[in-house]
């Protein structure tokens, strides 16, 4: 009896706490990734001052903090969000990598140019030596 006593009452503990982890995950009507949507229209908007020739503190002080840095021999790249929703991953995938614009540094930390069109053609030309 107290065997089947303890096996109920370890059923419905797990029971309620499979409850309790069910209620806390779903979905209350908010949009999860509103907060990071409304921080993709700034990005968008702020990124529309760009210019070839900005040094990188005119670039942090236009768009703030990238979400993504890449370091080269030849520069760097900073790479923010320019599309809304929740995908996420690595940039190894294009489908995350084209959530991101990237915006390409020369080793003297100016903007040599920006966008995904522009950074695979400077890759290709320069190359991928990371450091």
């Amino acid at each position: 009896m107290k065997v089947r006593l303890s096996i109920l009452f370890k059923a419905i503990t797990l029971s309620a706490l499979v409850s309790i982890l069910a209620l806390g995950c779903a979905r209350t009507g908010k949009n999860q990734f509103a907060k990071e949507d409304e921080k993709v229209d700034e990005n968008v908007a702020n990124l529309m001052g760009l210019a070839v020739g900005m040094t990188k503190g005119q670039v942090f002080e236009l768009a703030g903090v990238a979400n993504y840095m890449e370091g080269y021999d030849w520069g760097s790249v900073w790479r923010y969000k320019i599309r809304k929703g929740g995908l996420a991953g690595s940039l190894a995938s294009k489908e995350v990598e084209q959530n991101y614009m990237p915006v390409v540094f020369d080793n003297t930390d100016r903007v040599m140019g920006y966008g995904q069109k522009f950074y695979d053609q400077t890759l290709s030309d320069l190359g991928t030596g990371q450091f």
